[in-house]
């Protein structure tokens, strides 16, 4: 398979492109583009910025070819022994997933542009890119000059490609591997100093699993001018956008900066080679239903940031504000009493990045985070810190990847109550399975490294008092509203705007106290019942209370050695 991408005149964003396949003497072929990406478990529906479709032959006549689902076509080969398959796609969305074209930027994820012949997907890929010799291009792919070759679709699907003038190029090496930075976009990132964190938590992760079986691994950084969070992982690179890039000096936005490149580096081998088995191999044509997210996408998450304490990256003060943060979103989710994580991972597929009916559902990422956090400290528990949940990723990295195996719910069970000697059918049923249980347990995980949970009111009148949120602007809309609080029942509605708050204008920056201080009528409007007035009756109960981490004055010896086998840090 060659495909030869040629940006088209600038500013519209499409590319043209041009895909060349044998037809092995097939009187039909199918052509499929990909119903979805890897690191985004919903259909991606890609085929919507497709124009201009069009089959040639060798000769370059006109093949028929009939559409037959939303992103497959049937092509009539009329004796012809190679097509070409020629259509422009439109890349006007910049973020770490998808596919962008721009005056001196070309961001390619082929998984999402390039079609493929899905009864031969073993064949080698070949892509020309039709850019200026002035273009640096960035790819885990094997590159000569502006062509990038893969040995399959899969390494193909798998590997993004960053082309640009102003690509900025660094390196480093951790244990005989060579590491690349790709800078795309104006920063301040002091890259000495991310070289140096990024080897101490790469050294402990590979200390984890035991190899890195990649010579080479990229980072392929897209720095932006706004406010933006977004990583993907991929089987020997990772594509993060971040911004804006003028902030990254400032140490809140270099501590999620380092948080998202060890959650993406430690993806290397947490669901890019240790998989579940609705996963393995990936189908690229349909959903990949999967109840097991909380190990490979909360899993992860715990460790992108354990791996930094861990490695002394970061301090217990700066772990507690990541771990404290996610902690006040599963307690801010009424969804955990109505949805397991394991139920919420199987419906990613239907409403997994949105937020979706109010108390439905849980996150993957934050749950399994919190799970994962306890699992840790069961099993060493268990086997007085002669083991943990490293210890069950090296295993699954060795007996099940390393073998060609897949993994399931029962052997990811098995396997810990192998390692750990006693039972864990409470864990799964009532952490995994169970809905509303992690809280009830979290404080005795905590307790066993003297650490203990902080609850207080929240400062917020209207959320305390009343029990809903807002946003920041422009507009001030209601973002949540909790079940049975008085907005509730005063008839307050998600998304409804906030017009005046006792006869004064609502508008962002507002004191929001000293409004709701007066009282607690206000104007409000949607679309659909227009406006409305508002009066609200509090009922004495407190709402949106504040939850944080924090070490237990009173913390025994015993305790402090536990936090110091388990953190890598004094108590």
């Amino acid at each position: 398979m060659i495909y030869t991408l040629s940006p088209t005149r600038s500013g519209s964003r499409f590319i043209s492109i041009n895909a060349e396949f044998d037809t092995e003497g097939r009187e039909e072929m199918e052509i499929q583009l990909a119903a979805w990406r890897p690191g985004r478990y919903e259909i991606g529906n890609f085929a919507k910025n497709i124009r201009k479709f069009e089959v040639l032959g060798e000769g370059g006549e006109n093949l028929s070819f009939k559409k037959v689902t939303k992103d497959r076509w049937q092509v009539a080969c009329q004796g012809k022994k190679r097509i070409h398959v020629k259509y422009e796609y439109f890349a006007t969305n910049l973020d770490a997933g998808s596919t962008f074209c721009g005056k001196k930027l070309l961001y390619v994820n082929p998984v999402n542009c390039l079609v493929f012949d899905p009864a031969h997907t073993e064949k080698p890929c070949e892509i020309i890119l039709n850019v200026p010799d002035t273009y640096l291009i960035a790819s885990s792919m094997r590159n000569e000059g502006n062509r990038l070759y893969a040995s399959g679709y899969e390494e193909l699907a798998d590997s993004p490609i960053i082309a640009s003038p102003d690509l900025e190029h660094h390196h480093f090496e951790v244990d005989d591997h060579l590491f690349h930075i790709w800078i795309q976009g104006h920063h301040r990132l002091n890259v000495p100093r991310f070289i140096e964190q990024a080897k101490a938590y790469t050294r402990e992760q590979i200390r984890v699993f035991g190899e890195m079986e990649s010579p080479e691994f990229h980072y392929l950084f897209l720095f932006l001018p706004t406010r933006f969070h977004h990583g993907v992982e991929h089987h020997a690179s990772t594509v993060i956008a971040m911004g804006p890039g003028d902030e990254f000096h400032t140490p809140d936005r270099h501590q999620e900066f380092m948080a998202i490149c060890s959650h993406e580096l430690f993806h290397y081998w947490n669901v890019k080679r240790i998989r579940p088995a609705e996963m393995f191999p990936y189908s690229y044509t349909r959903e990949n239903y999967s109840r097991l997210g909380y190990v490979y996408e909360g899993i992860t998450t715990y460790y992108g940031d354990y791996m930094l304490l861990r490695s002394g990256v970061w301090s217990h003060n700066e772990y507690l504000n990541q771990f404290n943060s996610d902690l006040q979103k599963h307690y801010d989710n009424e969804g955990r009493y109505n949805y397991s994580v394991a139920d919420s991972s199987f419906d990613t597929w239907l409403d997994g990045y949105v937020p979706g009916v109010p108390g439905r559902k849980v996150s993957i990422y934050t749950e399994g985070m919190l799970a994962a956090f306890m699992l840790d400290l069961e099993i060493r528990y268990a086997t007085e810190n002669a083991k943990s949940l490293d210890t069950v990723m090296n295993r699954m990295y060795h007996e099940f990847y390393k073998k060609g195996l897949a993994y399931t719910e029962q052997s990811f069970q098995e396997l810990i109550e192998d390692i750990a000697g006693k039972s864990f059918d409470f864990f799964f049923r009532d952490f995994y399975n169970g809905k509303g249980n992690i809280e009830k347990f979290l404080p005795e995980s905590l307790w066993s490294i003297g650490c203990e949970i902080q609850d207080e009111g929240s400062a917020v009148l209207h959320e305390s008092r009343y029990g809903f949120k807002l946003s920041g602007g422009p507009k001030v809309l209601v973002t949540t509203i909790l079940e049975d609080s008085p907005a509730e029942h005063a008839g307050l509605s998600l998304n409804d705007e906030i017009i005046l708050i006792n006869n004064t204008p609502a508008s962002p920056g507002t004191d929001w106290n000293q409004l709701f201080t007066m009282g607690s009528s206000m104007l409000v409007w949607n679309s659909i019942e227009g406006s409305k007035m508002i009066e609200m009756v509090p009922n004495g109960e407190s709402y949106f209370r504040k939850y944080s981490v924090r070490k237990m004055e009173t913390a025994t010896e015993e305790q402090k050695v536990f936090f110091k086998h388990w953190s890598g840090q004094e108590f």
